[in-house]
């Protein structure tokens, strides 16, 4: 193998004992991490679980924390069916639109994509039904959540495949979130002696003299510490979402933040493309809106805006106009932010301005899922309010200048108030119909759920209702951000790391959004991201824990690798 290395990622095992080791070391404590390490371990291998933050959890603990899996046990039990073929074309269809041919034998997909995908579907209920047989997981099962594309041809289970975690210590059915999945997989890590250590940010790999990966040197507050992999190294440590330049250079438009915990920053890249590996997907990410405020003062525990309820409520660009179905799922949302104005060199869409009513506020205020329109009592510091359009408008110009080092200055047109008065004309007649002719919002089954319920006496389209012609009015800004991206190293189906000759690197796995997603730029479904982590963390866990031990002897530093093989 030969190493193309962009700095002192390698460490050859030479001079410097290993403080610590194990048959598995597992980087990252979210639902992919605690996934493998818990399946390693079952399977009698020694973990050790490095956490870069001061606390475990990942982005995991901070989300609703569905996951999505085709034809799991849950839903069999009551009868649903979920068909190999349809469900390989559905998510073929939604990875690669301009490629799919239900005719082809790889409906369009890569070879690679088909077999991931492929095995994501053989393989997820197996793992989500063992995993809960081990105590690792406690599912609900959530058969009123439609799938975001519950209306397309070739799905055949638009209800059944999403399922949520258990409020931890709850009584039976009762939905938990993000921090109650962690605190099951916590328990049932440390019941199989997984050794788990915080403030270990891994920075570098270890190589033996065959090339293997046999450790990792991690930074803490005491200094670096070398810790030794008998078997494999599974690198569960998240996507760069915080890591500006990269996400900058990487990503297909402008983002201001994400969601994702704030020790996503990449850690893995510069490790692999030392070893060689191949990546793919660098372009995609998990893409939400985000409230602008929040997304500039990038809090930890800052949340996207996932759902937006409301039905007297519009979202307009710097011109006053429309763009967007309000309610499409948040991952198509996003793309709007990054039109392109070619003739006066803008994105006249790059901030949406939210604008609502008194009795929206009223009917659909919550918190619930990053809804923006937060009750009062509750933070209301990034929603501003006038009693008249031009009011309203003056107050959100405000705002934006005070965010103009960030934005590049934008802020609405001139014409906002004459087109924002028109926009809302031509809304309120689709809301009177209950059908909106320019962007077909309420017509999806996701878009009703969504809105979390309609207001008394709208029964035509509970998204949708005439914003009133008088004050107050409300307004918030939203900007487009990721959940988290999907870019990384290529894998095969075992989570093993693929150099670009499609060769694995022994020793080396990585599951989660930091490795190279299948799914290219769609969003199956809700719990879409955890599904798939879920599934290949635990084929990871039985494929690391199988291997063969290696050497872990003395290990040094060095600041280059010669070329090896």
């Amino acid at each position: 193998m030969t190493y193309q290395l962009f700095g002192p990622e390698i460490v050859r095992a030479s001079s410097i004992q290993f403080q610590a080791t194990a048959d598995v070391v597992v980087v990252g404590t979210g639902a992919g991490g605690f996934a493998a390490a818990v399946t390693a371990a079952k399977h009698g291998a020694s973990v050790i679980q490095l956490e870069k933050g001061e606390d475990i959890g990942g982005t995991t603990k901070k989300a609703a924390a569905a996951y999505w899996v085709p034809n799991n046990h849950l839903m069999r039990e009551k009868g649903y069916t979920d068909p190999r073929e349809d469900a390989l074309k559905h998510m073929a269809r939604l990875t690669r639109p301009q490629h799919y041919d239900p005719e082809n034998p790889h409906l369009g997909l890569t070879e690679w994509e088909y077999t991931m995908t492929t095995a994501f579907y053989d393989h997820a209920g197996i793992a989500v039904e063992t995993l809960s047989e081990w105590g690792a997981l406690e599912p609900v099962p959530w058969f009123v959540q439609p799938d975001y594309y519950a209306q397309m041809e070739e799905n055949k289970a638009p209800y059944g495949r999403i399922i949520y975690p258990h409020l931890f210590g709850g009584a039976p059915g009762e939905v938990g979130d993000g921090t109650d999945m962690i605190r099951v997989f916590a328990r049932a890590a440390e019941s199989e002696g997984v050794e788990l250590r915080l403030g270990h940010a891994v920075v570098k790999a270890v190589v033996d003299e065959t090339d293997s990966v046999v450790g990792v040197i991690a930074r803490t507050d005491d200094g670096e510490v070398a810790i030794g992999a008998r078997k494999a190294v599974i690198f569960a440590s998240g996507g760069f979402t915080h890591n500006r330049d990269l996400r900058t250079a990487s990503l297909p438009g402008p983002i201001f933040s994400g969601c994702a915990a704030s020790t996503n920053t990449g850690d893995l890249l510069p490790v692999a493309q030392a070893l060689g590996a191949d990546l793919v997907n660098m372009n995609g990410a998990w893409l939400a809106p985000m409230v602008l405020d929040r997304a500039i003062a990038n809090r930890p525990d800052q949340v996207c805006s996932f759902s937006i309820p409301g039905d007297s409520m519009v979202w307009v660009n710097k011109y006053g106009r429309r763009v967007v179905n309000e309610k499409a799922p948040y991952q198509d949302v996003v793309p709007t932010f990054w039109a392109w104005e070619s003739q006066k060199a803008e994105y006249p869409n790059l901030i949406l301005v939210m604008i609502w009513d008194a009795e929206s506020k009223k009917y659909h205020s919550g918190d619930k899922y990053g809804n923006p329109m937060i009750p009062d009592g509750g933070d209301q510091s990034h929603i501003v309010s006038g009693e008249t359009l031009q009011d309203l408008a003056n107050a959100v110009r405000e705002r934006l200048d005070s965010f103009s080092a960030t934005t590049g200055g934008w802020n609405l047109d001139e014409s906002f108030v004459d087109n924002l008065t028109e926009t809302i004309e031509r809304y309120n007649v689709w809301a009177e119909t209950g059908v909106d002719e320019d962007f077909h919002r309420g017509e999806a089954p996701i878009e009703l759920y969504f809105n979390m319920g309609g207001r008394p006496g709208n029964n035509k389209n509970e998204t949708m209702w005439p914003i009133s012609g008088s004050g107050p009015y409300y307004a918030t800004l939203l900007a487009p951000a990721t959940l988290d991206t999907k870019g990384g190293p290529r894998t095969n189906v075992d989570g093993q790391v693929l150099t670009r000759s499609g060769e694995p690197i022994p020793g080396l796995y990585a599951v989660g959004n930091c490795a190279g997603a299948y799914s290219g730029g769609s969003y199956w479904a809700g719990g879409a991201t955890l599904g798939p982590i879920i599934t290949m963390a635990y084929l990871a866990g039985l494929h690391a824990a199988a291997e063969p031990a290696r050497g872990t002897g003395p290990a040094r530093a060095v600041d280059s690798l010669p070329t090896a093989g």
